[in-house]
Parts: C-alpha cells; sequence; structure tokens
C-alpha cells in the first residue's frame, strides 16, 4: 500500500473508532465490540476491544455516561450521577453557579470551588493534593469534573458519610 493510502485509511479507522454508540439495557451487546485500527500508521493493525455502557432509556445526560465509567463510576452509579448531571447542570459543562460560596460552583456536577482551594488541612487543595488537578477553572472540563465528583464521593465514603453527601439535596 502507499503511504498515502495507509494514511488516509489510518484517518478513517481512527474515525470510526472515536465513534461511540451508547445502547440502552435493551439492545446492550452480550460481549465488547471490536474496533480495528492501525498502529503508528505503518502496515501493522491491530485489534482494540472496547466496552459498551449500557444507558438506562430514562437516563437524562446519556452523553456523559460512557465517560464516567471510565473514569471509575460503577454502572450501578449512574442512576444517581446521572441525577446530579441533570439537576446540577442540565448536562452542560459550562455552567457556573457564581451565588455558591467559595467563589462557586462549577460544570457538570457542579464541584464548589471550596475543593480547589488552599484550606487548613490541604495547603495546595484537596483535588490538587489528589493530582486530579493544577486549578478551579480545569472543573469546566468534563472528565476533571468526572475525577473531582468521584474523588468527592470516595471522600464522603471514607469519612463515614453517604457517598453522595456533597449533593446534600440528594
Amino acid at each position: 500500500m502507499t503511504s498515502r493510502r495507509l494514511r488516509l485509511l489510518a484517518g478513517i479507522t481512527i474515525s470510526l473508532a472515536a465513534i461511540a454508540v451508547t445502547p440502552t439495557f435493551a439492545d446492550a451487546p452480550d460481549k465488547p465490540q471490536t474496533v480495528s485500527t492501525i498502529a503508528n500508521t505503518s502496515t501493522t493493525i491491530s485489534t482494540t476491544t472496547t466496552s459498551t455502557v449500557p444507558v438506562s432509556p430514562d437516563a437524562s445526560c446519556p452523553m456523559w455516561w460512557s465517560l464516567a465509567v471510565s473514569v471509575g463510576f460503577t454502572i450501578e452509579q449512574m442512576p444517581t450521577l446521572d441525577t446530579v448531571l441533570h439537576r446540577e447542570s442540565r448536562c452542560d459543562e459550562t455552567q457556573l453557579n457564581a451565588s455558591d460560596p467559595n467563589g462557586g460552583s462549577v460544570g457538570l456536577t457542579q464541584i464548589n470551588r471550596f475543593w480547589c482551594l488552599p484550606s487548613r488541612y490541604y495547603p495546595d487543595g484537596y483535588l490538587q493534593t489528589m493530582q486530579i488537578l493544577d486549578t478551579c477553572d480545569e472543573l469546566y472540563e468534563p472528565l476533571i469534573n468526572l475525577r473531582a465528583a468521584l474523588a468527592l464521593v470516595e471522600y464522603s465514603r471514607s469519612v463515614g458519610l453517604s457517598d453522595w453527601h456533597q449533593w446534600a439535596w440528594l
């Protein structure tokens, strides 16, 4: 194959691999899907197995389920997280509630900036100490926001509170 054809094939294959199909519970496959990709634009073709995340038919924010599971949320936690995502930001990662104390709450799950500000126990900020982010503004990034939300769920559990304590309205 010519170099141009390999690059074209690599681009098409990578584009197809990037398209995420999120099945519902009813049509979730029994086994992971297989996606072929080109490795390092050479003639070597590798096979990657990707898993699919079953999404509840009544999900409000299904577009975030795969990402949330990839950062560590369990399928069992997804209905509650979906409720948090919808209630807090209407599934919009650009949301800011500036009226919340400590500089407002940010992003998909509306993480309060308190968690990334210096405190007595975490001079660099809790989320910085946990190596989730460097600055509070990173909470607008869905991946960072969901990692931060998971860290707060785990923090709540570690101190004997309910997993979703940070979202007290639950």
